[in-house]
């Protein structure tokens, strides 16, 4: 007799043999003893998990010789024609070969005719989904009102896919992804009774592999039953599949969080020598730091994904890295399995990004203000910085005044004539220079990062602290931020100049709030900068009376040129005005002077003739 596989051989044959579905099985269990069987059932869930095999076992149990029962004999005709495919009452239609509606209207013609040998005749349509939409429609009445002694067992893998008017009319039962531990005790139970020696690692394996499919399952340990040579071992099994290892992807894991690049790139080198994949490595590294991410957050890992026993060492292991730091690296490994699938050099392309985690780029560089946890007192302190900063301003402010005052005074004392304009000089504010005449030293040059999220959300805390100040963002366009500025572009110089003189101290208090830790606003556009500061300014050569006022002044005093007006030429007197003509006189038209009319149109030079 030829070979028969695992999954053929340790197929359920009563509702008591079904793993992981004892809602189902109970339920049907129930049905078939009382009587209440429907005629049109709906068997939905993942590959693997049992529907083609209870809807066999629901057959068998109606049909048996001693049924309707909840244990088919097994031994009877009708039990044995239903195993083997070859009743004349239990039809298995594959619906992917049999999708037309041809196939359908032969359905309808056979239903007429009542069961042969058993109590029912029972249609098991296997991956229903795939019929067309005529045959479905072909389908819908034979399906609401079938003859009696008829029963549908519909079996799908997508059941969204199955029209609405189809689902109405069958009960709908979900099969479910089978756990991990209900998958390795089958195995062992399989195992002990076909002989096959194996060690209880090397079946957990095979179970986490089979994704909660029992046939999944049964048939990965076919073959790793025959590459094994005496025991199977769970080396043997990373073998045959192709893994990489919990092991393995646990030392790379503690390898980057302990920023060892040369060890990681070396392991990289040898999982390849030794015939793995490369996404395969990168697709169990993401797994295992997803797993980082729920244990993480506080979150537990379903049974289906997890064996007994490793949910203590993923904790370990999550405490090594922040959450920030797992969310970044499953998103690098996801871009990175995407770019490897279309770069010339995938290995490259892995190695870069490997020894990027172990030395992230959006680390905070040295010499960073060093950011507060606790997002209250990152506000606090914000606010307090501002508030420091604008006492610092105005103080400045009233010292460079009372400095001009005291030069003022004392160049009268000297005898320095000074203009009147001098004697009490106002704080000017800065002079302005082109946009294109240099760059503000002070502006940061490092990448900044566009958050729209946090502009939006900017947007509206400055609406409800200050509404006259968010008005000015009206137009304004967001450039991005940095660890210490957040750079914005207004609409109009008016609204710069308000953001920047006006409202600058609320500006830095909500976005300091918001980013949590302080932050400087940068108002960019217009066709010019503020100046750098006076200090990064070459110093203005003054005469030594001058120089030795502003050292009697003090710091914070300037000296302001006055350009001399220009000199005014007198008009020329006016000639003595003629006495009254007679009336039977000439009119003498007055022509005035080149002087009058210069004076007269403002400027030194006469205006264009229009007939020169």
């Amino acid at each position: 007799m030829s070979y028969v596989a695992l999954y053929r051989r340790w197929r359920p044959e009563t509702f008591a043999d079904l793993v992981g579905q004892e809602h189902i099985s109970r339920t049907l269990a129930r049905a078939v003893t009382s009587g209440q069987t429907s005629h049109a059932y709906l068997f939905t869930g993942p590959r693997g998990t049992g529907k083609t095999s209870t809807a066999k076992i629901l057959a068998r149990a109606l049909n048996c010789a001693e049924g309707p029962t909840l244990t088919p004999c097994g031994v009877c005709d009708s039990c044995r024609a239903i195993s083997d495919g070859s009743s004349m009452d239990v039809f298995e239609i594959d619906a992917a070969s049999n999708r037309g509606i041809d196939e359908i209207r032969d359905l309808r013609e056979s239903v007429k005719f009542a069961p042969t040998e058993g109590r029912y005749k029972i249609y098991i349509i296997d991956e229903v989904h795939m019929l067309t939409t005529e045959a479905f429609n072909a389908l819908l009445k034979t399906l609401e009102e079938p003859p009696d002694r008829v029963l549908f067992i519909l079996a799908t893998t997508e059941p969204h896919k199955v029209p609405a008017t189809i689902q109405s009319r069958c009960q709908r039962y979900d099969f479910h992804r089978i756990t991990v531990t209900e998958i390795r005790d089958r195995l062992v139970h399989v195992c002990a009774e076909s002989g096959i020696a194996a060690d209880e690692d090397a079946l957990g394996i095979i179970a986490v592999q089979a994704d909660g499919g029992m046939r999944d399952a049964l048939s990965i340990l076919d073959q790793c039953t025959a590459l094994a040579e005496g025991t199977l071992t769970a080396e043997r099994v990373q073998e045959a599949l192709g893994l990489v290892g919990r092991a393995w992807i646990e030392k790379m894991a503690l390898q980057i969080a302990d920023r060892a690049a040369a060890p990681l790139i070396t392991q990289l080198g040898e999982l390849l020598q030794n015939g793995r994949e490369l996404r395969q490595i990168l697709a169990e590294l993401a797994q295992y730091f997803r797993s980082l991410m729920i244990v993480g957050v506080g979150g537990t890992l379903g049974s289906a994904e997890l064996p007994d026993g490793q949910a203590e060492a993923l904790r370990e292991a999550a405490a090594r890295f922040t959450q920030e730091e797992i969310m970044v690296i499953l998103r690098k490994l996801n871009e990175a399995m995407q770019e490897i699938r279309v770069s010339p050099q995938p290995r490259i392309a892995a190695e870069s990004m490997l020894i990027g985690l172990c030395r992230p780029a959006d680390a905070a560089p040295a010499g960073a203000p060093v950011t507060v946890s606790n997002p209250a007192d990152t506000a606090r302190i914000a606010r307090l910085e501002a508030e420091v900063r604008r006492l610092t301003e105005q103080i400045a402010a009233g010292g460079v005044s009372a400095a001009g005052k005291a030069a003022g005074q004392k160049s009268d004392v000297q005898g320095v004539p000074a203009p009147a304009s001098q004697t009490a000089p106002k704080a000017a504010p800065p002079k302005r220079i082109a946009k294109r005449g240099g760059a503000d030293p002070s502006v940061p040059s490092e990448p900044r990062q566009l958050d729209a999220a946090l502009w939006k959300s900017f947007q509206e805390r400055l609406k409800e602290r200050h509404r006259l100040a968010a008005s000015l963002l009206s137009g304004a366009g967001y450039e991005g931020v940095t660890e210490t500025h957040f750079f914005i572009r207004p609409a109009t110089d008016m609204a710069r100049d308000y953001i920047t003189n006006r409202h600058r101290a609320v500006f830095e208090e909500v976005m300091s709030e918001l980013a949590g830790r302080p932050l400087v606003i940068v108002c960019t556009g217009g066709e010019e900068e503020s100046a750098p500061p006076p200090a990064a300014a070459k110093a203005p050569e003054y005469p030594t009376p001058v120089t030795e006022l502003l050292k009697i002044a003090g710091e914070g005093a300037r000296v302001e040129e006055v350009a001399s007006p220009a000199p005014r030429i007198a008009p020329k007197a006016a000639p003595p005005t003629p006495a009254p003509a007679a009336e039977d006189e000439p009119y003498e038209v007055y022509e005035p002077t080149p002087d009058e009319e210069a004076e007269m149109f403002g400027d030194d030079e006469l205006p264009p003739d229009e007939n020169t």
